[in-house]
């Protein structure tokens, strides 16, 4: 492989291969040409997606998250600069001679296919309707080698823009498995022919029935109601009043002490801090690329304090915290008129919708009018960027039991579509966060630090 960024990835060090400790963010023109210089990460070493030979097999060290433990797919496309484009659409020829297996095929679908599509099984839960209904697609009269293309490349029938994953064109079905699933789909013709059959009286399994619950957390701002509020309490709080391991200054010597609580800063009142929060992601020129809020921990502390805040570490997600909750309640402002801020947006908004990985699939098939943005994903009901506040990170995410920030998020959603991820705090997840900010800094919407979701 001659790209740079393969190359990279055969970088070795004592035991081990470092994938995405360097980035050069892709050039973008708005006002003056704008480049990021090369990057190496300050994440924790679990953050930082480490490709290395294992027993002559390489993998990818990750968070143990989504059950796709080491696999590595660094043959597919991720989100670095210079990443080589997915693959265009291909046309698929359905084998002749090979009988289908409707039972087969109904446990594939059972798999990634129920995530977006309803069909008559019980044993689904729960489906989404990301895609459509497929419950009496039988009765449709649909050839077989029609249902077939659209299982191996749905781009070649509906276009570029396509959400559906490539399941033949990628290799991840064989021409036996989509043909087993077009047997099974042939099946369903409904009962009475073209009425869905009736699988369930309860509403809530059938997505397009099912309602949207947002459960009730309590308030997020209340230090008994919300455990990421006491753990960074106990961690940041303290850490913010410590001078550094040296002699240095603490956090507080250079930007205040921390004054009494109030109902939006629950962890005690930093008046300097105000509204730093809302105007980040900001561009930094002194490291030619955009940061976050965590990011810029990761560097400044240990240059001034002393104080090691590496991205996506205990310190930094909690630090973080004790910033932007002293803007809680103000609208996001990041400065959208500033050449190198739009510069970012530019190129995070190519992110948002670059295809990744095996399943060929982008942030915009999930969280858009056209993909899935406002419908559900299995169980999880996908916001829309042009209307929902994607980011108002770190929060106390329940299903783990422990605090995320938007870039855990951006790595986890890497795992299903069988994507490397980079470094929590690579330049391009910054740019891409710069980009879903910008749409809530345009609408207006305003911080809420931290949240507590599931």
């Amino acid at each position: 492989m001659k790209h740079w960024v393969r190359k990279l990835l055969r970088f070795k060090r004592p035991g081990l291969v470092a994938i995405g400790l360097l980035f050069v963010a892709a050039c973008a023109t708005v006002g003056t040409t704008v480049t990021s210089k090369e990057w190496t990460s300050r994440a924790t070493l679990q953050s930082q997606g480490i490709v290395k030979d294992l027993g002559g097999k390489r993998i990818q060290e990750r968070y143990p998250f989504g059950g796709f433990g080491t696999d590595n797919f660094e043959q597919w496309p991720t989100f670095a600069a210079g990443s080589p484009a997915y693959p265009p659409p291909k046309k698929g020829q359905m084998p002749a001679g090979i009988k289908g297996d409707p039972k087969k095929g109904q446990a594939l679908m059972r798999g990634p296919c129920t995530a977006c599509h309803l069909i008559p099984d019980a044993a689904v839960w729960p489906a989404g309707n990301v895609g459509p209904d497929l419950r009496t697609i039988g009765h449709r009269g649909l050839t077989d080698a029609h249902l077939y293309q659209v299982i191996y490349d749905a781009r070649v029938v509906f276009g570029e823009t396509s959400p559906m994953a490539p399941f033949g064109a990628s290799g991840m079905w064989t021409a036996q498995q989509i043909v087993d699933v077009v047997a099974y789909l042939q099946t369903l013709k409904g009962n009475p022919p073209g009425v869905p059959d009736k699988v369930t009286d309860d509403k809530q399994w059938n997505p397009f029935t099912r309602d949207v619950v947002k459960p009730d957390y309590g308030d997020p701002l209340d230090l008994t109601a919300n455990p990421v509020l006491g753990l960074a309490d106990s961690v940041a709080v303290p850490l913010w009043r410590k001078p550094g391991p040296k002699g240095q200054q603490s956090c507080a010597g250079c930007h205040g002490n921390i004054g009494a609580a109030d109902a939006q800063r629950p962890l005690g009142v930093i008046a300097s801090m105000a509204g730093v929060g809302a105007r980040y992601p900001k561009w930094i020129a002194r490291h030619s690329r955009m940061m976050s809020v965590e990011d810029f921990l990761a560097v400044h502390a240990p240059e001034t304090s002393g104080h090691e805040m590496p991205s996506q570490g205990e310190q930094n997600l909690t630090m973080s915290i004790l910033v932007k909750s002293q803007s809680n309640g103000m609208p996001y402002q990041i400065d959208l008129k500033d050449a190198n801020v739009a510069a970012a947006v530019k190129r995070g908004q190519e992110l948002f919708q670059r295809r990744v990985g095996q399943r060929g699939q982008s942030c915009s098939d999930c969280h858009t009018a056209r993909g899935g943005g406002n419908k559900f994903l299995g169980g999880r009901f996908l916001a829309d960027v042009e209307k929902d506040a994607m980011v108002n990170h770190p929060y106390w995410r329940t299903a783990w039991q422990r605090p995320i920030d938007i870039r855990i998020r951006m790595q986890w959603c890497m795992t299903p579509l069988l994507a490397n991820m980079l470094p929590g705090d690579a330049p391009e997840y910054a740019d891409l966060e710069t980009f879903l900010i910008s749409k809530q800094t345009q609408r207006g919407d305003k911080l809420l630090v931290p949240r507590i979701s599931h």
